[in-house]
């Protein structure tokens, strides 16, 4: 046993340079250093006896050895080159890979790999001196360890990777073998790429790193390699960024290859090892360029073929950067995003300065902001978007995670802190009573009005009226009043708001609301479609909190119109050259700083009197309206009516027939991606449903005197059957409805869960019990609707549950003949494709319906 190591407690509490453990020592053998576990246990032969004077270590890995020389050794070209083949011996017996000679006035750097000496990026040799306070020799090392190998012996600038197009070969290879939805495409990929990435940094060593795991499939099959990975790797993962105990969430949930209970998914193990051997042929990922770290998701995004699925919880790129830019965080500040999606809202703004704002001193990472994000998830079965989000933060910090690898469990801290998933009420963030906490909120809050009434009756169940007193219409007024009540006085906040919270009627006491606690900073009229899943009408809300109520605005209003965001509109999202947003963004930071008296040419920017604002507040806000058509005009944002020519009409045909064409291609290539021929079997629906009719109690007069929020079908096809609303409901569940009566008798509609009841035109189709759990609205919606189109039902052939009741409808089965509901759900997304396809024709042919032709 080395006295030297005992002696200065150096087993159990090594010197540190940067992140690797350093001994300085100089009268310890390589066998003593072995025996006390410091480097690995290997035979080192005739070098047992050798005592270095010093080695860096990693992991038990030998990094770099360390050789001190007295001036009176190293004065001389025939001494440096004697100390130097010394140490290469050690070293390479150590398998280290750089060697450092100094007599603490001269350092030669030298690469062990094959004993040249280490040059820097001009060609030089390296003399940087060793010294081990010195702050700049971890990057060093690391700039070393990065560049060199057997081949090449000079410091290089370290090359960024963009995944990007990894990202898209993965996600074809998931979609083609599974059919999952995007979503569980990217979350596969995403833990993928973390374990790879992880390996890379040498956070996952030994038989938890990727190129351990790629040697495996040497000697075993496949299937066991998965199983390896599925019951080992991802538990060590697990178990160095534990999960939040509040929400059971971590970093990795990838569903395709490993189950919800860990267990390795049977017939995916040779696409499992394919994705691998991709990750393997991208090479080495520490440097990760920063476009990635921002487009990942988006790349997914632009990939789907079921956009409105997801496409909700992820504002564009182009969005969350044109607001970072108009915001200044400073060190000490509280920054929440209430509906955080995966995080880019809190993330973007401090890329390019995260190690400003996240420092790790003695090993220890203190942060100098804090983050806030909460969210609900995609739905109640599939609540992910918060491990997305943490994934999405580690891939942001990954630099700092690349510097202090060994702190693994203080980085999985930050990240549970940061963001949390609020599922225990159907209020989600609503339910958090919070105020006067957040010096900054920047967010994209959900904007619906259906299903508003239950989250309203919900905030009055859990007692929290008196946060929520302005009733706004819809589910985005409600985070409205939380963002407002949740900011320090002289807090920001940066909203994106749906037009409707800018014009309804009923939300004219919002937006006395706002102006009573706020002051109006902005109002950036952004184009529609500028989201991925909706052609809504949206604009960039900028507010600050009152210190002072009782002080009202003076200052003008930042206003601006934006007709391209940086890429087109469509579903391809390609990037284009003109970007309004950006130059909108640049515009409101030159007038934040002395808003009366800023002046510009830009004729889409215009600086509003607040006064207009208090003027329209029972009207609307849409500023869009406070430019004249002629403005418009000059600015392209609105053509003239114009008359077509021929042709002018012709170019429009042969859109349209490309457009056509396009659409045939794709339902050429549609195909079931099933693995085997599906097999169904043919019941009666009286077997699996049961059917009623509603109360015919609900009338014209009986609704316009019980006037409510509960909607009341009937056997009108427009607005989703809402015939009006009352103050009761007759029903609160999942369900299939379907019009009996009239012109369109057997139209069937999915309804969500809500409180609804229905006139004696309309009827119910529950799912019995006993099948609740092997069939699928989404498919019977679509099987059933085909069942009614075909028996041709009207006003005199009425569609009663007698009628419908006898007849059959086919639903898939599994080998054993139990009804398969994954195959359902397969099939009932193909369903909507078509749909998607349908409505973008109809959007397209209705286009040309308003061209006015001249001969």
């Amino acid at each position: 046993m080395s006295e030297e190591l005992h002696q200065r407690d150096l087993i159990e509490k090594p010197e540190k340079i940067g992140k690797w453990d350093f001994y300085n020592i100089g009268a310890t053998t390589l066998k003593s250093l072995k025996e006390n576990k410091i480097i690995p246990s290997l035979d080192y032969k005739e070098f047992e006896r050798r005592k270095p004077d010093g080695i860096i270590v990693f992991k038990k890995n030998v990094v770099a050895v360390l050789e001190n020389k007295r001036p009176s050794e190293f004065n001389t070209e025939a001494k440096k080159k004697k100390a130097i083949q010394q140490g290469i011996e050690v070293s390479q017996k150590l398998k280290a890979e750089i060697l450092i000679v100094t007599d603490t006035k001269e350092t030669i750097w030298i690469n062990s790999l094959n004993g040249d000496l280490i040059k820097d990026e001009n060609g030089n040799n390296l003399i940087y001196n060793f010294k081990k306070s010195d702050e700049n020799i971890p990057k060093i090392i690391e700039k070393i360890l990065e560049s060199c190998d057997e081949t090449n012996s000079q410091l290089t600038l370290p090359k960024l990777k963009d995944p990007s197009p990894l990202a898209k070969q993965v996600w074809q290879d998931i979609w083609s073998v599974s059919g999952a939805t995007p979503e569980n495409c990217l979350y596969t990929f995403v833990e993928l790429f973390i374990f790879k990435y992880l390996s890379d940094l040498n956070v996952l060593t030994g038989i938890y790193n990727f190129d351990n795991l790629i040697k495996q499939y040497e000697t075993n099959t496949s299937e066991d390699v998965l199983e390896f990975y599925a019951n080992t790797i991802r538990k060590k993962i697990k178990q160095l960024f534990p999960m939040n105990e509040k929400d059971k969430t971590t970093i990795i949930n990838g569903t395709i290859f490993v189950s919800k209970d860990e267990k390795a998914v049977e017939g995916y193990s040779a696409v499992f090892k394919k994705i691998l051997e991709k990750f393997q042929n991208e090479g080495r990922l520490q440097n990760i360029h920063h476009d990635f770290k921002s487009k990942i998701f988006e790349s997914f995004l632009k990939e789907s073929i079921s956009k409105k699925n997801w496409g909700q919880f992820f504002t564009p790129l182009k969005v969350v950067r044109a607001v970072s830019k108009m915001v200044e965080i400073k060190e000490g500040m509280t920054i929440c995003d209430p509906a955080c999606g995966v995080g880019k809202f809190l993330l973007e703004p401090i890329l390019l300065d995260i190690k400003r704002f996240y420092k790790v001193e003695n090993n220890k990472l203190k942060p100098l902001i804090k983050l806030v994000g909460f969210d609900k998830g995609f739905d109640k079965d599939e609540q992910k978007t918060i491990i997305l989000a943490k994934a999405n933060m580690l891939i942001y910090l990954s630099d700092l995670v690349k510097d202090y690898s060994l702190i693994t469990e203080q980085f999985s801290d930050v990240f549970n802190e940061t963001f949390l998933l609020k599922t225990n009420s159907i209020l989600g963030t609503l339910s958090e009573n919070i105020v006067e906490e957040y010096d900054l909120v920047l967010t994209n809050p959900p904007y619906v009005t259906s299903g508003s009434s239950n989250l309203k009756e919900e905030i009055v169940k859990s007692g929290l009226t008196t946060h929520y007193k302005v009733n706004a219409t819809g589910v985005e007024g409600l985070f409205m009043e939380w963002i407002i009540r949740s900011l320090k006085l002289g807090g920001k906040a940066f909203i994106i708001v749906p037009d409707g919270s800018l014009k309804r009627a009923n939300d004219n006491k919002l937006r006395k609301f706002l102006i009573d606690e706020c002051f109006i900073d902005c109002l950036i009229s952004l184009p529609k479609n500028t989201f991925f899943s909706t052609p809504q009408k949206t604009y960039i809300l900028g507010i600050t909190k009152k210190t002072d109520k009782s002080v009202s605005q003076t200052e003008p209003v930042f206003t601006y119109l934006v007709s391209d965001i940086g890429e087109t509109l469509d579903v391809y999202r390609f990037d284009t050259e003109n970007n309004e947003l950006d130059e909108a963004s640049n515009l409101f930071n030159q007038f934040k700083g002395a808003k009366s008296f800023f002046k510009t040419k830009d004729k889409r920017c215009k600086v509003q009197e607040f006064n207009k604002f208090v003027e329209n507040i029972n009207t609307n806000w849409l500023v869009d309206d406070w430019w004249t058509k002629e403005e418009k005009i000059k600015l392209g944002i609105s053509e003239e009516d114009k008359v077509y020519d021929l042709p002018e009409l012709i170019n429009e045909f042969k859109q349209l027939q490309d457009f056509l064409m396009s659409e045939i291609s794709e339902l050429e290539a549609f195909k079931f991606d099933i693995k085997e021929v599906v097999k169904y079997k043919s019941v009666k629906l009286s077997e699996i449903v049961e059917m009623q009719r509603g109360n015919s109690k609900y009338t014209k007069s009986y609704i316009s005197s019980n006037k409510g929020d509960f909607p009341v079908y009937s056997s009108k096809t427009e607005g989703e059957g809402i015939m009006g609303y009352t103050n009761s409901f007759e029903y609160d569940e999942e369900c299939l409805t379907y019009t009996t009566n009239g012109v369109h008798a057997g139209k069937v509609f999915k309804r969500k869960q809500h409180k609804f009841s229905m006139n004696g035109d309309c009827a119910i189709i529950r799912i019995l019990p006993k099948y609740k759990d092997l069939l699928d609205y989404n498919f019977l919606y679509f099987e059933i609707q085909k069942l009614l189109i075909e028996k041709n039902f009207n006003w005199e052939n009425k569609a009663t549950p007698n009628k419908v009741y006898p007849l059959n409808i086919n639903i898939p089965v599994s080998k054993k003949g139990v009804f398969d509901i994954n195959i359902q759900k397969e099939i009932s997304k193909k369903y909507e494709q078509v749909e998607t396809l349908k409505s973008e024709l109809l959007n397209k042919t209705n286009e040309i319906k308003k061209v006015t032709f001249k001969l």
